[in-house]
């Protein structure tokens, strides 16, 4: 089902496709995920390089 189904007195099966209101739905929700992707890779880098500065910073003994 589409989201703009319930709302949209102009629906019909298939309009989707050529809607201004839906490609511009479309568009908002691919920035929407960009932004969210470029948030998660910031943080996911600077959380693996945290992580292996504290892991540098352990001891580690020389077996013997």
């Amino acid at each position: 089902m589409m989201p703009c189904q319930a709302t949209c007195p102009s629906y019909q099966p298939g309009c989707h496709k050529l809607c201004l209101q839906w490609q511009e739905f479309q568009r908002q929700q691919a920035i929407q995920r960009q932004a969210k992707k470029r948030y998660l890779k910031f943080h996911l880098d600077n959380c693996s390089l945290l992580c292996h500065q504290l892991y540098a910073l352990q001891p580690r003994y020389q077996a013997r």
